[in-house]
Formats: C-alpha cells, sequence, structure tokens
C-alpha cells in the first residue's frame, strides 16, 4: 500500500489498522537506525535515524494523555551478537525496556516482526510490527502471550518528520546553527508553539515585534489568547533577546524570513543536571552551570497585529448598530505667536482657553473597526482674548472632527487628535490638538492619565495654514471641587443612540471600554516591565 510516512502520523487508529492489514512487511533489516541525523531546511524534515519516533493514533485516549504530559516513546534497533534487538524508552528518558526482534508468519497476521520484551515488569507485553517502508512501521501493542494476547492499539513509527514534530534534540541542533535575525526580518507578529517531549509541537503564545521608525523595537506577547503584555527587546552578537516581568529571558535565533527559533530561560543553576522532562529542559552553560529553559519555534503568522485577548476581542467583536455620544471639556491656556511647540507653554503663559464638544460616533461598529476611528465634533471653543478681541466664544464649524487611537504613520505611535473648525471676524483657523499616547517611562496610571488628559495644540488660519498661536489643553480630573464635577460630568454624558435596548446600551459601553482597555494593556502594560 503506497502511503506517505509524513501524512500517517495523523491518522486515527481505524487507518493504521486498514494500512497495517492491507500491507505486507518489508524486511526487518530496514528497522535497524544507522545514528544518521539531518535537518532539510528548506523543506522543514528531519531526518532522525538515532531511533524510530512513535506517535498513539489521533484521537486515541494515550494520544491525549501523552499531549497534556507532554511527553512520547521511541524505539531504537540494533544488532547484538547476530541477534535483532532494540530499546523501549519514554521521551523523558524514565524508561528504558529491552527488546528481542524476530520475523515470524501465521495465518491471521501473515508475515510480521515479533517484538518481545525481555526484562520484567514489560513481559506481559508484545508488540507486532510491520515495515511498510523504510521510513515507516506500522505496529500494534498486545497484553498476553505471543500469539494469543489482546490487542491495545495500533500506531505508527517513522524516522523522518516535519518540523511540526521536532524533538528537543532537533531543537537544539538547529538553534546551535542559526542566525542572529536582522530588524527587518522579526517585523511582524509570530505564533508560537512549544517543543516537548511528547510527539506534536504546542501552540502557547503570540509575539509581535514592532520597528519603530527610529529603530526602536517593540515587542508584546500574548499568552494562550489570554495575557498580554510588553517585553524589553535587545539584539545582541548572539541572539534577539526579550525580557518581561519575570526572572526568565528569551533568547531567538532565525532560520530564514518565515522561521524563527528560540528558548525561554532561568538564570543558571547549579543544583541540576543536564536532562529533559515535558516541557522543561535543563542544559548546560558556557560556565560549567545549568540552567532550565522552555524551548519553542516561531511561525510567521498570518495576522498583521495582535487580536485582543480572549474576553476583550469577543466583547468588540459583537456587532451591535448603534451609535455613542459623549461630552468633553478641556481648559488651559492660549498663548499668540509663533511658538511652534505647545509643549514648551508655561503654566501661566497665554489666556484662558477651553473648548467644550459633544462627540458624535454615527455607527460604534465601524468606528472601532476602522483605521482612522473618527467622529464628529459639535459645540464652542472660548478664549479670553483672541485677535486682540476679549472673551470670544465661537461656534465650531462643520467638518471638525475627532480620532480616538489613530496610528500616526510616521512615529506608528497611537494619538487622539481634535480638528476644530471655527470663524472669527468671517475668517476660519484651525485648532489642532493631539494627545500623544505612547509609553515613555512606566507606564504605570500617572503616566496613563498624563497622556490621556493632556492636548497640545497649534492654531493656524486656514487660507495660508500659517501658525497664529499654540495652546495646552488639560481634562481635568481630580485637581479640585470643579475638576471632580467637570470629571463626573463626563462620565454621565455617555448615551448609547439608536436603539432602545439596555443590552445593546450596556454591550456598547463594555465595546468602548473594551477598545480603550486593549489599547492601554497593549501600550502602556501596567502591570509589567
Amino acid at each position: 500500500m503506497n502511503v506517505n510516512h509524513l501524512d500517517v502520523i495523523g491518522y486515527r487508529e481505524d487507518l493504521l489498522k486498514k494500512i497495517f492489514d492491507s500491507s505486507k512487511t518489508l524486511s526487518l533489516d530496514l528497522m535497524l537506525n544507522s545514528g544518521k541525523h539531518e535537518i532539510n531546511r528548506e523543506d522543514r524534515t528531519i531526518f532522525n535515524d538515532l531511533y524510530w519516533k512513535g506517535f498513539f493514533p489521533v484521537g486515541h485516549v494515550l494520544n491525549f494523555f501523552s499531549s497534556n504530559f507532554h511527553a512520547g516513546f521511541k524505539k531504537r534497533f540494533f544488532k547484538e551478537d547476530d541477534q535483532y534487538a532494540g530499546i523501549t524508552s519514554d521521551t523523558d528518558g524514565f524508561i528504558h525496556a529491552k527488546n528481542s526482534l524476530e520475523e515470524r508468519e501465521n495465518d491471521q497476521l501473515g508475515k510480521h516482526i515479533l517484538l518481545k520484551y525481555t526484562e520484567i515488569p514489560w513481559r506481559g507485553f508484545y508488540d507486532i510490527f510491520k515495515v511498510i517502508s523504510d521510513k515507516l512501521l506500522i505496529g500494534k501493542v498486545f497484553i498476553g502471550a505471543y500469539p494469543h494476547g489482546i490487542e491495545v492499539f495500533t500506531f505508527c513509527m517513522v524516522r523522518e518528520f516535519t518540523f511540526e514534530d521536532m524533538s528537543v534534540e532537533d531543537h537544539r541542533k538547529l538553534y546551535d546553527s542559526a542566525k542572529v535575525p536582522a530588524k527587518e526580518q522579526i517585523e511582524g507578529v509570530w505564533d508560537m508553539a512549544a517543543v516537548s517531549n511528547n510527539n506534536h509541537r504546542t501552540g502557547v503564545a503570540r509575539l509581535d515585534f514592532d520597528v519603530k521608525p527610529d529603530g526602536r523595537i517593540e515587542g508584546r506577547y500574548q499568552f494562550m489568547n489570554l495575557v498580554q503584555g510588553q517585553t524589553r527587546v535587545e539584539l545582541t552578537e548572539d541572539e534577539l533577546q526579550m525580557h518581561d516581568f519575570t526572572p526568565m529571558h528569551d533568547e531567538i535565533r532565525t532560520l530564514d524570513n518565515e522561521y524563527m527559533i528560540g528558548k525561554w530561560c532561568s538564570a543558571k543553576k547549579e543544583i541540576f543536571g543536564p536532562l529533559s522532562a515535558g516541557l522543561l529542559h535543563f542544559e548546560p552553560t558556557s560556565d560549567g552551570q545549568t540552567r532550565f529553559c522552555f524551548y519553542y519555534t516561531l511561525k510567521r503568522s498570518n495576522l498583521d497585529r495582535l487580536p485582543a485577548p480572549g474576553v476583550l476581542d469577543r466583547v468588540m467583536r459583537q456587532k451591535l448598530g448603534v451609535g455613542m455620544t459623549f461630552e468633553e471639556e478641556m481648559v488651559g491656556r492660549y498663548s499668540p505667536g509663533e511658538l511652534r511647540d505647545s509643549q514648551e507653554l508655561e503654566p501661566d503663559q497665554g489666556v484662558h482657553c477651553q473648548f467644550n464638544v459633544k462627540i458624535i460616533i454615527a455607527d460604534l461598529d465601524e468606528f472601532i473597526a476602522s483605521e482612522e476611528h473618527r467622529a464628529e465634533l459639535n459645540g464652542t471653543i472660548q478664549f479670553a482674548e483672541f485677535n486682540e478681541d476679549r472673551n470670544v466664544v465661537c461656534p465650531l464649524e462643520d467638518g471638525s472632527y475627532f480620532n480616538y487611537l489613530r496610528k500616526n504613520p510616521d512615529t506608528e505611535e497611537r494619538e487622539m487628535r481634535y480638528h476644530i473648525r471655527f470663524k472669527h471676524r468671517d475668517k476660519l483657523y484651525l485648532f489642532n490638538g493631539t494627545k500623544f499616547l505612547q509609553k515613555d517611562h512606566k507606564g504605570d496610571v500617572a503616566e496613563i492619565l498624563e497622556d490621556y488628559t493632556t492636548l497640545y495644540c497649534r492654531i493656524t488660519q486656514d487660507d495660508n495654514h500659517v501658525q497664529i498661536g499654540a495652546a495646552k489643553l488639560k481634562f481635568r480630573t481630580t485637581e479640585d471641587i470643579k475638576s471632580i464635577a467637570s470629571m463626573l460630568e463626563f462620565g454621565l454624558s455617555f448615551e448609547v443612540t439608536g436603539t432602545k435596548s439596555l443590552w445593546k446600551k450596556i454591550s456598547a459601553r463594555n465595546k468602548m471600554n473594551a477598545f480603550t482597555m486593549h489599547f492601554i494593556f497593549d501600550e502602556y502594560n501596567p502591570f509589567g516591565l
């Protein structure tokens, strides 16, 4: 029967039995291991003839236990004193059961290979093999005395497999031969899969590397689609390193533009020897100590950015078909003249300035899904003095708008932008304000509040775009009784439009909050580095 050994790894037991029953075995000599080990990076395959790698059938309870306990099995076959012999072991290295092998034939099974376990406590078991090809064995496990034992399950074994089924030793060889990645190679989202002592890599996380125009690399992780945070990224002469809030760190190298290989390692320890168990692997260091690591691979994802973590993602994906409005008051100082940078304004410089606006989101679903996150503005803007007139109050003109968490294409950082159009003495002016939402320091609550409540503004004439002044405004929070009242009014001003359903109104507020919280945890990582 012509079958592909790489496909058989993913077969259910009924298909394995069908191959076994319909196939004639090849020679026992094909089962002997040569010790050869080759890695084909282009095909993403590994030929490992140190032993045969065993796979429980997909859907079988043993496959479930193997995956959850991160352990598998293997067999090595050789000749000893002109006799065929073998060793069956688990991939953690705790079991070493000696075997004998011989060719047999009977009416029920036809020609086959009998594997006996020669030592207690394994003598009550035996295996029946058929050699399907030089890279594939199909075996059956029996309990009892040959040939009258009770069949337990059918399995397959291969000596060539894909990177999806690499072993710990395969990972080590790949890592040692891999290169330091360049910045342009790591940009994007990567799917992480753990390499363990079971037979299949297990998807555990995603990493996102964002190379900024100034050369900085921002790293983010998302674990099991539940926990998200930031890491500090460094490119060394040996590897790419990532450091997070744990005492461990990542070391990553690249095979090519689509595949990287890494490990998450502890500080050096002296109390363990080099061993491997499940997901946890101990390895010697260059100075004679030992450390423990988790091994993993990284494949370039088809995602262009990390999705929101589980619960937030479900909330944000809801299609509600509603709108939302809320009101905001920003208060500060306006300084006329050629001051280019409003961040340089002193607290007492200039004259009083404020705006009171209603932010109108016509369609909340579209607002969150779009790149611009745009809403319309109406309201008023006030100056204690403007163009030599005192106590100037101007209504906002049509075309005034607000962007929430819009990415600046030049800096690739998120911003809140207010584009306010107003007329004074029949001349149109533009009041453009920006809140810069990026982690510059600790990313703690104080920094988040400062970024979210501080607006830097530039005022120009519409016809020639010549700057006539600058302003710095604040959304006041707890400075005084009046500011506390203003903050309460802001919270109470949120209104969901286009529905009378209480459930939809609650869901809309939750969706807006989830959108905000996702950004805050993604950018500021308030509980991490």
